[in-house]
């Protein structure tokens, strides 16, 4: 999905005119002898590498430890590894520290492997199934709505992050598997914390103990894998058995992406279609839940932005859920979503390497180079975006156009975009809708929020709210 974007600065003009054939050599900051980086990356990794962006150009070579990576800033640049030369690119070693988890399901699957499971997947996200699904999504809204509306009679503060992603787990339990969330969603959500902070601590971590000495952490994660496995196999061998007792295929799958996963195995074994379901709710679940979470904390520091788009939800719903069909009506909400996703991307950096040697924009890339391509660092870039650290969801207005596509990139872009795009949009303007036209979400004072860069970009929890009706219309 193309988003229109607009840089309407004279420093903006000028990054628009960059002359991509001209030698662009990358700037090399090699840190302090032997860790590089390091240091100033574990104090504060959005800080460094905003800074990066902001004061070395387009291309930087970073050394962390014995690692060396290039971090392209520039949106020709991030073009040409996403789409122009794809195919030289794959997932960097970083992401090894994900297989415990993920094993090779769709997020770190690489060749036929990855494009299987990409064509057996877009099949429940194609637009008459997302069309199908709205229902599901706005029961599950409607759910949350009743739940809140006693806490909101009484004043009641929630601790918001909690709260969005028992709404998201539900939401893809519903239009994805056919179950309805149970109590479980506390222990998930616990357990996809330990994980995502153990893997975060080992991408930039020079040693790292063996998965197998028995240290807390270690013994912790293993716990929190175990959650995770015990989950997922559980609904994988209720689902075998409710096939095997009505005889295969039980049903017309009808989008249903659990019998998806099943019907094409093509000799996959129980534990990688559990890594494919992993993938899933990792990509599907906790990205969505902060990206709202982020939406609704926004919303609480502008109340002019929340007045706006509560009277544009108001005004085009009358009342009703939002839909499908509603999309377009719904132009600022998508702005002031946008315009999150731009400030808090859910997924805020991710790296490629070089399978062959490779030379553009004047830079030359030997085979095995690593490329970090960091969207809360392109976002924030002065050169791109005016008012960078502000929030201005008048930005993303469709009438304010320019062609700078990889500029704003939060479901990253090219053949391997998020296939969920268009199922996160629509359930976050669902969503979105269904809360400020009953609740106001006002911020408790006192609190520090600030985003805690794991793999994903969550509020350092807790995120108190106090929980009160709506004004009225």
């Amino acid at each position: 999905m193309s988003l229109a974007i607009d840089h309407p600065s004279g420093r903006a003009r000028a990054a628009r005119k960059h002359d991509e054939s001209r030698a662009c050599a990358p700037v090399v900051l090699r840190g302090r002898p032997l860790v590089g980086h390091l240091p100033e990356l574990r104090a504060d990794p959005l800080r460094f590498f905003t800074r990066i962006a902001r004061d070395h150009g387009d291309a930087v070579e970073l050394h962390f430890g014995f690692d060396k990576v290039l971090m392209l800033n520039n949106p020709a640049m991030i073009r040409h590894v996403l789409q122009d030369n794809r195919l030289n690119y794959e997932k960097s070693k970083f992401y090894d520290v994900m297989r415990a988890v993920l094993g090779n399901g769709i997020f770190l699957a690489e060749g036929d492997e990855w494009l299987s499971q990409r064509r057996t997947a877009a099949r429940s996200f194609q637009g008459c199934q997302l069309r199908r699904m709205t229902a599901a999504m706005q029961d599950a809204v409607g759910d949350l709505q009743q739940r809140w509306s006693g806490l909101a009679a009484r004043d009641a503060v929630i601790d918001l992050i909690p709260e969005m992603m028992r709404l998201t787990l539900d939401i893809l339990m519903r239009t994805l598997f056919s179950l309805r969330l149970d109590d479980q969603y506390a222990e998930i959500f616990q357990a996809l914390t330990v994980v995502l902070r153990d893997a975060e601590r080992r991408i930039w971590s020079p040693f790292n103990p063996p998965r197998w000495l028995p240290t807390p952490r270690n013994r912790e994660v293993r716990a929190a894998l175990r959650v995770l496995d015990s989950f997922v196999f559980g609904m994988i061998e209720k689902r075998c058995a409710e096939r095997a007792q009505a005889g295969e295929p039980a049903r017309e799958s009808e989008g249903d992406l659990l019998d998806l996963l099943l019907d094409n195995r093509n000799g996959r074994s129980d534990r990688q279609i559990c890594d494919q379901f992993q993938s899933m709710i990792l990509a599907g679940h906790e990205t969505t839940a902060n990206g709202l979470s982020w939406c609704c904390y926004l919303l609480s520091l502008h109340p002019e932005s929340l007045r706006r788009l509560r009277s544009e939800v108001r005004e085009v719903l009358q009342g009703r859920p939002a839909g499908f069909a509603d999309l377009p009506a719904l132009k600022y909400t998508r702005m002031v979503f946008d315009e999150t996703l731009r400030l808090y991307p859910p997924l805020w950096t991710f790296s490629r390497v070089a399978v062959a040697d490779d030379a553009f924009a004047g830079l030359e890339l030997p085979a095995g180079t690593n490329v970090m391509l960091n969207m809360f660092a392109v976002h924030r870039r002065p050169a791109l975006w005016d008012n960078p650290e502000g929030f201005d969801p008048s930005r993303f207005d469709p009438q304010r156009k320019n062609s700078q596509r990889f500029a704003y990139f939060p479901f990253s872009d090219g053949p391997r975009s998020c296939l969920g795009e268009r199922f996160a949009i629509l359930e976050s303007m669902i969503a979105l809708a269904g809360i400020v036209d009953r609740f106001d979400l006002q911020l408790l004072p006192g609190q520090n929020v600030e985003p805690e860069p794991m793999i994903t970009l969550r509020p350092r929890g807790p995120l108190l709210m106090r929980l009160v009706p709506a004004p009225a219309a």
